[in-house]
């Protein structure tokens, strides 16, 4: 993991996760709980899972093989493709491995 980068806890990834359709998706009253710095967080990370979303098909269709026994993907889906890029952008921005980010997806429980 990556020094200075917010703790992930099972609430943050939910909250990440909540907003996986957008930041808009976000309730206002869970954001207000919130430090800047984890707001400022999920921000980038939605600025690079928009990036891997439009830009970076095969490394999400890696991400796929990897968390679809965890989350049960419908194939082909733009929902999906969402998620992907979410999770790629968690694990690179923190630097996890393969298992590492495995078990804490494992964590998330939002199911959208």
């Amino acid at each position: 993991m990556k020094q200075n980068l917010p703790y992930l806890t099972q609430d943050r990834l939910d909250l990440i996760f909540e907003g996986v359709y957008g930041f808009e998706h976000i309730s206002s009253e869970k954001l207000e709980h919130e430090q800047e710095r984890i707001i400022d967080l999920i921000k980038a990370l939605y600025a690079m899972q928009h990036f891997n979303h439009f830009h970076r098909w095969d490394d999400t269709r890696h991400v796929f093989n990897l968390t679809n026994e965890i989350f049960r993907f419908e194939p082909n889906s733009e929902g999906t493709t969402c998620w992907l890029a979410l999770i790629l952008a968690i694990q690179e921005l923190y630097g996890f491995t393969d298992d590492k980010i495995c078990e804490l997806m494992r964590e998330v429980t939002i199911r959208k």
